[in-house]
């Protein structure tokens, strides 16, 4: 998260889809190589805690191979990945809000799952980061600082108006700095 750090967008060629759907051996696994990392970023970020989002992490990829002859070559392959995590994500929730509507979520205290850093810094960092923003703020940095989406790809995924979600991220973005200085 270093300030000149330069981003390291994930760039997946939509011929990959058609690999995989006419069973070429390796595509699978080349697609989940390459994108594994920032998918598990965010679901962390509406999880909350490292078991629930491997397990999102498991399902959202069930569903990109049982699907992937639906993608369309048109937008960006990981937006859509993006959104099937996040409807996995929704559901469970709605399951889970349905099965314990009596527990009082406000006493329940989440593992933010960061014990795989192994940077302590940056453990302690991102461990503060969860504390000082909204998941929504998370996501939109996450989306678009891990993932490499552009500012109008996570607003029309989200269903948000573009100067909407470039100010939350700015607003965000200037939060941390503040907090932590120069070492974003």
């Amino acid at each position: 998260m270093r300030k000149n750090a330069p981003k390291q967008k994930v760039h997946i060629d939509e011929r990959l889809f058609e690999r995989i759907r006419s069973g070429e051996e390796g595509a699978f696994r080349e697609l989940y190589d390459m994108t594994y990392k920032p998918l598990y970023a965010f679901l962390l970020s509406y999880t909350l805690n490292a078991e629930d989002a491997r397990d999102l992490l498991q399902d959202t990829y069930i569903q990109i191979l049982k699907n992937c002859d639906q993608y369309r070559a048109q937008g960006n392959p990981m937006a859509w990945m993006m959104k099937i995590a996040k409807n996995i994500f929704l559901m469970k929730r709605r399951k889970e809000e349905e099965k314990e509507k009596s527990i009082n979520f406000e006493d329940v205290e989440y593992e933010l799952g960061l014990d795989e850093i192994s940077n302590l810094e940056n453990r302690m960092v991102l461990s503060k980061m969860f504390e000082l923003l909204s998941a929504k703020d998370r996501n939109l940095i996450i989306m678009h600082d891990v993932s490499g989406l552009k500012h109008r790809e996570i607003a029309m995924m989200l269903n948000m108006p573009l100067g909407t979600v470039i100010a939350r991220y700015n607003r965000s973005i200037r939060k941390l700095r503040k907090e932590f200085g120069e070492r974003l």
